[in-house]
């Protein structure tokens, strides 16, 4: 009886271990770059302390590696100086279809001859003008905002007539010391000029007179301009023969509608 209790035990004992054997392994997967914890059964074990079990439950640890990635050196960009200013590039000269040149004669780019000398003067010759300042007429703003609006006509002094300029070319030539030299050497004192500067036509603002005289600039920045045009006249002007007569004034130019005259008495 005894006996037969004891191998009743070792065969209970027996299937336990059979059982234990035969159960399938326990398996924690551990997602990398995870702070959560890891369920496992009904525990939870955190991810720094996760083992792996399997088999025999003997806890493996996983180690974590880190990772360095070298980049090529010829996918590093090179290291910049500093930046270079761009080269100055004069302007595109861009001169009107109807060639409004008004006594204007075009000059090559690389005309800009010395300065004048009273020697010049005496002799009679044809005068240079002075080279081309690019550099003041850069600061110029070609654009704004104002008008310029008037009448253009000659009055004959004798008979008080005024004769109106119909149909002429005008144009507004900014104040500076290329467009001074002009004034008083061609129009006031009457030489002759050598060929002007082509990028001139850059900075004129161009207009037309209609059959009453009237002209308008629309889109002029503020500032010191000549007003010039010139028109045929002859005896309805007093003059014995027709003449071209130039026609000059000093304006300036503020806000808004700037109104001005272009008038000139002859003879």
């Amino acid at each position: 009886m005894f006996l037969k209790k004891q191998i009743q035990h070792s065969l209970i004992a027996i299937s336990g271990i059979a059982l234990i054997g035969c159960s399938s392994p326990q398996t924690i997967t551990i997602k990398p770059n995870s702070q959560r914890p890891i369920i496992a059964g009904a525990r939870t074990i955190p991810y720094q302390q996760s083992p792996i079990i399997q088999g025999d439950r003997r806890p493996i640890y996983r180690e974590e590696i880190e990772t360095r990635v070298e980049i090529p050196k010829d996918i590093i960009p090179p290291r910049r100086g500093p930046k270079k200013e761009p080269k100055r590039k004069e302007p595109t000269v861009i001169v009107p279809r109807n060639n409004p040149v008004l006594d204007i004669k075009t000059a090559s780019s690389d005309n800009n001859g010395p300065i004048v000398k009273d020697v010049d003067r005496l002799n009679g010759e044809k005068m240079e003008r002075m080279p081309f300042p690019f550099d003041e007429y850069r600061s110029l703003k070609k654009i704004g905002r104002s008008t310029v609006s008037g009448k253009v006509a000659i009055i004959n002094t004798m008979s008080e007539k005024e004769v109106l300029g119909k149909n002429l070319k005008l144009y507004l030539n900014p104040v500076t010391t290329y467009s001074s030299q002009w004034y008083n050497e061609s129009y006031l004192s009457g030489y002759k000029m050598s060929k002007v500067d082509k990028r001139l036509y850059n900075y004129l603002k161009f207009s037309t007179s209609n059959d009453n005289g009237k002209f308008d600039f629309f889109g002029v920045a503020k500032g010191k301009y000549y007003l010039i045009g010139s028109m045929m006249c002859g005896e309805e002007c007093g003059l014995g023969s027709r003449e071209k007569i130039r026609l000059v004034k000093e304006v300036y130019v503020g806000s808004g509608v700037t109104k001005v005259d272009l008038i000139k008495r002859v003879p």
